[in-house]
């Protein structure tokens, strides 16, 4: 089973499984040092619950070297109306650095966290790149010092070497590769291939940091304890036969001279402030594309959404025809069956088919036929009287006649029912 297929049968459970299922396929593929499990999950109170967790590490660039941050992400059963629950992970050898977004467990705090029930268009992979940013500018974990690291930290070259892993962690990289780092620099590991629309603006933007912070004053004398290693390399100007001022008789230019060192300066500045504005420049435009690419990426998560919510509506709206032409098939087939069972009896003769079978149960139906025939003209004898057409005199002398009969047919009615 491959994790797709994985990843749908253990969503099932969860209150909206496809919108699940995309978040979290959208960061297994950004971030490819992400993998899933299913865990049990411990809250503040003590409640347990399994959910699916997302572990592994994510790339970052601080002061232009890369780090991995071992990190952890808990979907809740909510999502996406809850968002996912994201810890650090330190290893055996590293410490948690608490900070504005990290306490001291590991979890991780953020406004796109806590605003997330009030937008409901917040997204995981949203989330993962901006907790990305935030390790870049301050790393949550660094290496546990050593014990010989500890007992030495009160010399001064040991202070000096701490304070220049805080300065430039890349150089003190390069001088000393076997020497884990102290004192709060982020724990090295090599980094996995980065996506570039995510990686490029945090590098470049902690590039310019690192070159911000570099000491390019070239004139500080050789008795200085700084080493070599905290200034940056540059090319040496060509040389030329000619003689120049301060230099020695062969015609070679003097490095001690007051002018090469000023012109030396002036060289480097110049070059530290194109390569500074380069970098702005170039940080600017990558994060506007940076943001595009997010807006797109959100554009097309709603309007994926909403495909789905139409597909969903045209499937039920399909469903429910096709229900409603099953029960009119049904129902013209019993019309049809129906239609040819009446079609099928023969005609019958009204007369005989109201007229009793015997010759008294005949002279019943007459008499009570007679008996309601005499009590509606009484009552229409009451209306022309009412209505003045009769006068009272008519009008007694046919109720009377009327009721002396009508007493007559029902006497002999209950003489032949008794009978």
């Amino acid at each position: 089973m491959d994790i797709k297929s994985w990843l749908r049968t253990v969503l099932q459970h969860y209150q909206d499984p496809e919108r699940t299922f995309r978040d979290v396929d959208a960061v297994l593929q950004t971030y490819l040092s992400l993998k899933p499990k299913m865990d049990t999950y411990t809250s503040n109170d003590g409640h347990t619950e399994l959910l699916l967790c997302l572990h592994g590490t994510v790339p970052i660039t601080y002061r232009s070297i890369p780090y991995n941050i071992p990190v952890a992400f808990w979907i809740p059963k909510e999502y996406p109306k809850s968002s996912p629950i994201p810890y650090v992970k330190p290893t055996a050898n590293m410490l948690i650095r608490e900070g504005r977004h990290v306490d001291k467990s590991g979890m991780c705090y953020h406004h796109y966290r806590s605003s997330w029930s009030s937008d409901q268009k917040h997204t995981f992979l949203e989330l993962v790149a901006i907790l990305q940013q935030v390790f870049a500018q301050e790393p949550p974990v660094y290496t546990k010092p050593t014990s010989i690291a500890t007992s030495n930290m009160g010399s001064p070259q040991m202070q000096q070497e701490s304070l220049l892993d805080r300065a430039s962690p890349s150089q003190q990289r390069q001088s000393m590769p076997s020497q884990p780092i102290n004192n709060g620099s982020p724990a090295i590991s090599h980094a996995s291939p980065m996506p570039r629309w995510m990686g490029e603006s945090t590098a470049l933007y902690n590039m310019n940091q690192g070159l911000a912070s570099m000491n390019l004053n070239s004139s500080l004398p050789k008795s200085a304890s700084l080493p070599a290693i905290a200034t940056m390399p540059y090319p040496q100007l060509p040389q030329t036969p000619t003689s120049r001022p301060g230099g020695n008789s062969n015609g070679a230019p003097d490095s001690n001279s007051p002018q090469n060192s000023y012109n030396t300066y002036n060289i480097q500045e110049s070059l530290y402030r194109k390569v500074t504005d380069k970098l702005q420049q170039y940080n600017v435009s990558v994060s506007g594309d940076m943001d595009r690419l997010l807006l797109q990426n959100r554009q097309l998560n709603e309007g994926e959404i909403s495909i789905d919510q139409e597909v969903r509506a045209l499937t039920d709206i399909k469903e429910r025809l096709k229900y409603n032409n099953l029960v009119l098939e049904s129902r013209s087939k019993e019309i049809v069956d129906v239609t040819e069972k009446v079609n099928g009896i023969p005609d019958v003769q009204v007369d005989e088919a109201l007229c009793g079978t015997t010759v008294v149960a005949n002279q019943i139906f007459e008499l009570v036929a007679d008996d309601n025939a005499i009590s509606d003209t009484v009552y229409f004898l009451a209306k022309a009287l009412n209505s003045e057409r009769i006068d009272l005199a008519q009008f007694m002398k046919y109720t009377r006649m009327l009721s002396r009969e009508q007493f007559m047919k029902r006497a002999l009615i209950k003489k032949i029912t008794q009978t």
